[in-house]
């Protein structure tokens, strides 16, 4: 575990998946981030790469070759090293071994790095393509987030509000984790979602608009607990058991999982991302305490 600590807020990442595993506000002790209890959830924060979701029949193909391939890629599982470590920046990086190439055909240079500035951790991905031919990819955060003050028996957990004042549109998931068809208006009270026991029995709210860009997780009375910021164009929303968990999951996307009976060429997937060789991919997202 890799620690850092602006006085403000401090987080801890772990060199496996360089993933998220604690976020805190110095000032009163409180952890935002799931603790990956096994009853609901083994993970905190799991990176995704170099796919998003499921693939059909969990195998993809590239140039008529198929490779198996789980739910949301390998990354979340691998090693990473530190490359520098600051006052307020964490960078960890991942290359591409031939375990990986086995798996997923294409040299790469996976960089994370974590910075704090006051009360808001930026969390940067920068993928390089290090081979010699275009490469395909897709990359998404899954944050778990704890509700403030959970209660089992609260009729409401929480609410969520948005930059979309109106409404989400969320695509249908289908047995499997795979895209459907149908889309379902998910309305908005005042801007708002309230997160009760029901909200999740679809499993997973996704809206692939791309109009998205923020998220804000309010406790019971509606007060702002915190805020995911992202330019990115898929967004899901999730918490199991059918949403009766202790936590839920803001999670910003470049990528999205197939479409139902999907057996074609990696580079058409919905939502896939390609890089020429020697070229650079970077995103980021934000985690504001409010």
């Amino acid at each position: 575990m890799e620690e850092l600590s602006n006085g403000i807020i401090e987080i801890g990442v772990s060199l496996t998946g360089a993933e998220l595993q604690s976020l805190k506000k110095v000032k009163v002790d409180r952890e935002y981030i799931w603790n990956a209890d096994a009853a609901y959830w083994n993970r905190h924060a799991p990176l995704l790469f170099p796919i998003v979701g499921n693939v059909w029949n969990k195998e993809f193909q590239i140039n008529g070759k198929k490779y198996p391939m789980n739910q949301h890629g390998f990354v979340r599982d691998l090693p990473f090293r530190v490359i520098r470590r600051d006052r307020d920046t964490l960078h960890l990086q991942q290359e591409s071994t031939e375990e990986t190439l086995r798996l997923y055909p294409y040299d790469y240079r996976l960089d994370v790095l974590y910075t704090l500035c006051r009360n808001k951790l930026t969390v940067t991905w920068r993928v390089e393509n290090t081979g010699a031919a275009d490469m395909w990819f897709q990359i998404g955060a899954h944050p778990g987030f704890f509700y403030p003050r959970y209660r089992a028996t609260d009729e409401i957990h929480g609410y969520f509000s948005f930059n979309e004042r109106e409404k989400l549109v969320s695509t249908v998931i289908e047995p499997g984790g795979y895209l459907g068809e149908e889309t379902f208006d998910v309305p908005l009270t005042d801007g708002m979602l309230p997160l009760t026991n029901r909200t999740f029995e679809c499993d997973t709210l996704l809206d692939t608009r791309g109009t998205v860009n923020r998220v804000t997780l309010h406790d019971k009375d509606k007060a702002p607990y915190l805020t995911v910021r992202f330019d990115m164009p898929v967004l899901a929303l999730w918490s199991p058991c059918g949403g009766q968990a202790p936590f839920v999951c803001i999670e910003p996307w470049y990528g999205c999982c197939d479409r139902v009976r999907f057996e074609g060429e990696f580079d058409r997937r919905a939502f896939v991302n390609g890089l020429a060789p020697g070229s650079v991919f970077e995103t980021r997202y934000d985690i504001i305490i409010e």
